[in-house]
């Protein structure tokens, strides 16, 4: 199940993709260059998460209290950790949720 995908961008203008998927209960992150799904794959390194202020992307639903974060609160968080603590921001969102119409 996709949690988010985001597209970015650092300083330049170079763009990037940030996707987050849930994979068997466990959170999995892929980041690649451009906003296409044919773009090169990056460490999540390279993101620079935490470069200013030490935060890290979750790698789980729970907060520090132990309450567990909806998906909202969850793409929320992680909305805020990359515009506030690393060296990309977020351009555009792109909707996860598909619909079929008979």
């Amino acid at each position: 199940m996709k949690i988010f995908h985001f597209h970015l961008e650092d300083g330049w203008g170079n763009p990037s993709t940030l996707t987050c998927r849930l994979v068997d209960g466990s959170i999995k992150y892929s980041y690649y260059t451009g906003h296409t799904s044919s773009g090169i794959p990056l460490a999540l390194s390279n993101l620079q998460v935490g470069y200013k202020h030490g935060c890290e992307l979750p790698m789980d639903n729970l907060t520090t209290l132990g309450n567990k974060l909806s998906k909202k609160e969850f793409t929320d968080c992680c909305r805020y950790i990359i515009n506030m603590d690393s060296t990309k921001r977020i351009v555009n969102e792109v909707e996860t949720e598909v619909i079929f119409e008979a």
